[in-house]
This record gives C-alpha cells, structure tokens and sequence, in this order.
C-alpha cells in the first residue's frame, strides 16, 4: 500500500478534522413522515388553536405575527377569537391548507416543503371573504421563496416561526401540558432537520481542500480492517477441529465478525465480533450454539465444567435465554494493545485458552460427539 505514512502523521497532526454532528433523530423521522405537508399542517392547526388542551394559549398566532410586515402587524395586532381549518376548500376546488379566520380577519397559510409553488393564491384570496385590509396570506415554507405571484402574500420559513415560538416558549411553560411541550421540541428538531443539509459548507471545503489526504487516511483504515481479519482467520486455520466461516463478502456481518466452527456439529462454534476494535481497543469471543444446537439446552448442564468455566457460562444467561437462533454459551470481552493487534492470530488462540473459552468449546464439542455416537449405535 502506497502511503507516506510520515506524511499522513504530519497532516493528521496539522488539522482538526471536523466532528459531523449529523441530524438527530425526531419521532415524525422515525415514523417516516417528517416532510409530509398535510401532517405539518395538522401539527400546526394543533398548536394554533388556543383552546387545545396543549395549554399554550396564543404562544403560536402571537409568534407569528410578530413576523408580518408592521403593516399587516398592525391590522391584524387583535387577531383572536379564530377557528383553525386544513384543507380549507376553495372556490375553484383547490385546499388552502391551513386556515386562520374569524367573521372579520384572516391568515392564509400556503404550506410548503419540496413541492414547488404553483398554487393559484389569487382564488384563495378571493375565496375568503373579509377585508382585503384584515387578511394576509402567507406561503410557509422550507427555505426563502422570492417569486411569490400575489401581492397580498409574504414568506415565513418554517425554521422562523418555529424559532420565533421556541423564544417566546418561556412565557408560557407554567401553564403548558409537558407533553406537548415534548412534541413541540421534536417538530421544531424536525424543522430544523429539513431546514439545514446533513453537512456545513466549512465541513465539505475541509474535505475538497484536502481530499487527496483523507482518502490516504481511509485507506489505511481500511487495511487496518484487512489485517485484523486476516489474523483472525489465521487463528481460525491454526485451531485443531474446526472450520473457518467467514459471511458473504456483502453482508454487514461479514464487517463484525468471524466464525470457527465445530466439526461435529456446525450448530456449535467459536465467534469472534471485532468490530469495536478499531475504534474500542477491545472485541469479543464467545462460544455461541445456532439452532438444533439450542433444543433441550438443560443437557448440557451434563457436561463437567469447572467452577472457573461455569462462571464465566453463568454470565451469558444461556439456560435462561429463549432465542432459539443463536446464543452466547460463554464469552468474554477482550482489551488489546497496538501489539496484540499487530500479532492478532496468536493473541486470539492465547486468549481462548487463557479465558477457558477453548477448553468449554472443546468440551461441547466432545459431548455433542458422544450424543451423535449413542443415536448411531441405537440406531
């Protein structure tokens, strides 16, 4: 592998490379509806309305309108009383999809996300009839609009409102329901989810400024990788009595783990998960059962264990676990060294006798072997 690792020392030293804080995960995420402009809407009529049992009273109209135009501010500064509709028809047939309203005053609310805009505003404008002078109309939406084609309609980011609502909140938290105190955060983390790209411009010019450098880096993890399962599947070649498994090269499991297996029974072997050990210093070895081998696991309480072995077989809960796919007979977790890693193959096979996890194994496998050996001579 071609790298000047003096190099990729002196860069790694030089340079902060920049922590990627990612999106956290809200419930509308979780539920695969964070976008969705009908679920929004029904969110936000929620919260509009001051008379839900959320308790937050006028937090969200008065949020609002501090947002308007002095203009509007002024004409709509005694906007109450107000019922809250989705999905308002309009005379053509279109759906206003939030409307704010009384017998004298209105807000037209327009929600968007993705969906481009080519609303006819003009019909929803016409649709609502009070004062031109005691209604406004507002597109909602996920980033700054200019082209909006009606001049009675302004722009509000979704990020805005919802901003503006989480300043405001304190005036109003004696009072408010703690549950949809909850709800509020997550809409407005989801907001802010949708409002921002997963990575900042700063983070991506520190990757193409030096991008040459972090593939090297990359790289050398990656073969970090290929050594370390390497050497675990030179222990397993080195071990009497079993066969190496390895996972299909495409699978996730194939990047977490290795597998020796008994000769006498396939059901039964020795794993070795190294996923955490680049990141960890630390993996973990067990003997694990698959399968038949889980049937009737009260008869392995026949086998002679010693008192150390038993201890380390009582930690696993195995005589207690239902899962009938596979689970741990006894494992242990295992910090290693920059040397043990660089010697791996010989740590693993040290280990295993060292934390009585060969001697169990061996054990097992004699049993199942001595089962195997009455049902043929029965037979």
């Amino acid at each position: 592998m071609n790298i000047n690792l003096q190099h990729l020392q002196s860069f790694l030293n030089q340079n902060e490379i920049p922590k990627i804080k990612g999106k956290p995960k809200t419930f509308l995420g979780i539920a695969k509806q964070p976008h969705y402009e009908n679920v929004l809407s029904n969110i936000y009529a929620f919260y509009f309305n001051v008379n839900e049992v959320h308790q937050l009273k006028d937090l969200f109209i008065s949020s609002l309108l501090e947002l308007f135009p002095d203009k509007q501010k002024a004409a709509l500064s005694d906007f109450s009383d107000f019922y809250c509709d989705t999905e308002y028809t309009t005379l053509k047939n279109g759906r206003i999809d939030l409307l704010l309203s009384n017998d004298e005053q209105a807000i037209i609310i327009e929600n968007k996300v993705y969906h481009h805009l080519d609303n006819d505003l003009f019909d929803y404008w016409k649709t609502i009839k009070v004062s031109d002078v005691n209604k406004i109309g507002i597109v909602l939406s996920l980033h700054p609009v200019s082209d909006i084609k009606h001049p009675d309609f302004i722009n509000v980011t979704h990020l805005d409102l919802l901003k503006k609502v989480m300043q405001n909140l304190g005036n109003y938290l004696l009072e408010a329901n703690d549950k949809y105190i909850v709800f509020l955060k997550d809409l407005f983390q989801n907001i802010t989810n949708l409002s921002r790209s997963y990575m900042e411009e700063k983070e991506l010019k520190f990757y193409f400024d030096n991008k040459t450098k972090i593939d090297q880096a990359a790289k050398f993890k990656f073969a970090v990788r290929d050594h370390i399962v390497s050497e675990i599947e030179t222990a397993g070649e080195i071990l009497d009595g079993i066969k190496l498994y390895a996972p299909r090269k495409a699978s996730l499991l194939s990047k977490r783990a290795r597998y020796f297996q008994s000769q006498v029974d396939k059901n039964l072997m020795i794993v070795v998960v190294f996923e955490n050990m680049m990141e960890h210093n630390t993996f973990f070895m067990g003997v694990e059962f698959k399968d038949d081998c889980l049937k009737n696991r009260e008869r392995y309480k026949n086998v002679a264990f010693t008192d150390e072995e038993n201890a380390l077989i009582e930690k696993t809960g195995f005589f207690t676990n239902t899962n009938m796919q596979w689970a741990h007979f006894a494992g242990v977790h295992i910090p290693v060294s920059d040397h043990d890693v660089a010697n791996l193959s010989t740590f693993i096979i040290k280990k295993l006798k060292d934390e009585q996890l060969l001697s169990i194994f061996n054990k097992l496998n004699a049993f199942l072997k001595s089962e195997k050996s009455i049902t043929i001579n029965q037979n």
